[in-house]
């Protein structure tokens, strides 16, 4: 077996081990279980070429996490971040970079223990 072969069936497990919200999406959505907003609460990240298909996908992904009340937070044609300080404060930003996403999702959280649980960006 060559090494070109070898390479080749590496990048082909790597694609396929890329999360579906990694895609190139013209829409992304980020939604959140809002009866707790944990450390690590559930959540749901969704792409697709549509916002309504977007935020559809985050619900029903953070259903399938196990969230009792999922509700969509943010939907973004950039970037989307969620923010949560584990006593019951969320935030969440949208913007044109990750990091500003994310400044706007702690700004939001408005509590000194609030982090970042989740940020995605979509790439066009």
């Amino acid at each position: 077996m060559s090494l070109k072969t070898i390479v080749f069936g590496f990048s082909l497990l790597a694609a396929a081990a890329v999360p579906a919200f990694a895609d190139s999406y013209k829409w992304g959505a980020l939604s959140l279980d809002t009866e707790k907003a944990e450390k690590e609460p559930y959540y749901g990240v969704g792409g697709a070429d549509t916002e309504k298909e977007a935020g559809d996908i985050a619900v029903d992904e953070c259903t399938k996490a196990g969230g009792a009340k999922c509700t969509l937070a943010v939907t973004y044609e950039q970037c989307g971040a969620l923010a949560v300080s584990g006593k019951g404060e969320a935030g969440w930003g949208k913007a044109p970079t990750k990091k500003d996403a994310e400044a706007q999702a702690l700004s939001g959280c408005k509590g000194d223990s609030c982090s970042v649980v989740v940020s995605d960006c979509n790439d066009e």
